[in-house]
């Protein structure tokens, strides 16, 4: 069966999420981690492991950010502290984070995020031979990618399934850059702009990096049964941005689908429950069309 992976939530809410079907959460790690509504330290996650253990949950814990050349013996030192925790594995964006957990022989799950980078078979199975167990797939790419590439590859192999989408990421501080030359005042670290050409809305926040996220959320749950019916191993649902109740909701509704998933009718409702609880439009991202720009296509993905 297919396998829902969430973000952590606030640790108040950690025994409410636990009430429902999915299968593991992806913590975000103070100063190391971006994207996450709640960060956690090391003694926190130490905490919280008996408890998510008792439920039978996976624990992975995030380094998905972009870090600079003075962070990286800070990296080294946080990575051997996560390592020795009982944990299900360790996320990683920066291939540097990679060479780390090949340096000390890290001997548990190592989970590829890419964001933009999983795009075809060849990297996962170069990414495999590299000790690399599971793969998120960019979500630039379409649902027959997707499962022409599980066909392909040995590891597990997931999709992104519901949230803003992370278009960019810039190391730069593109915010306070832009406020300091326009000479105003940056009153927070999040802010909306219109793109002029499409008039789509795009959220950009600024933190350790600057990230531009979709304006609009997507939703693949009329997509989860293809997925379920093609053996990929794990999606994400992803509350970044989003209040606690309604994304509840969602998880209820994926997790549910997972047992009658050739119901349609049980799917259109589900579909509209995960709309509703949604607070901004919601679309079906690259699923169902292709990026315009697309190097040339050699066969296999």
């Amino acid at each position: 069966m297919t396998e829902i992976y969430i973000p952590m939530p606030s640790k108040e809410d950690i025994f409410l999420y636990l009430e429902q079907e999915f299968d593991g959460f992806i913590v975000g790690i103070k100063d190391f981690s971006s994207n996450f509504n709640y960060l956690y330290t090391v003694d926190e996650i130490k905490e919280i492991i008996p408890i998510i253990k008792k439920y039978n949950k996976k624990i992975f814990v995030s380094f998905d950010r972009l870090y600079f050349n003075d962070e990286i013996d800070k990296v080294k030192d946080i990575i051997k502290k996560i390592s020795e925790l009982d944990i299900t594995g360790i996320c990683y964006t920066d291939v540097g984070v990679l060479n780390i957990l090949n340096e000390i022989n890290y001997d548990k799950d190592i989970f590829w995020n890419s964001n933009h980078l999983g795009t075809n078979s060849k990297t996962i199975n170069f990414l495999e031979k590299r000790n690399v167990s599971y793969a998120l797939l960019s979500t630039e790419i379409t649902l027959d990618e997707i499962i022409k590439i599980k066909k392909n590859t040995n590891i597990k192999i997931g999709a992104f399934m519901y949230g803003y989408l992370n278009m960019a990421t810039s190391s730069r501080k593109l915010l306070t850059n832009y406020f300091n030359f326009v000479k105003k005042e940056k009153v927070n670290n999040k802010y909306t702009m219109k793109d002029k050409a499409s008039k789509n809305d795009y959220i950009l926040v600024e933190k350790k990096n600057t990230d531009f996220f979709t304006g609009s959320i997507l939703n693949g749950i009329k997509y989860f049964p293809e997925l379920i019916s093609n053996k990929i191993d794990f999606i994400i649902l992803d509350d970044y941005m989003l209040s606690t109740k309604p994304f509840y909701n969602v998880i209820e509704a994926f997790s549910s689908l997972r047992k009658a998933p050739s119901d349609k009718e049980f799917i259109d409702n589900l579909d509209k429950v995960v709309d509703s609880n949604s607070p901004s439009i919601t679309f079906s991202g690259f699923l169902e069309k292709k990026t315009v720009f697309k190097v040339e296509d050699y066969g296999k993905n």
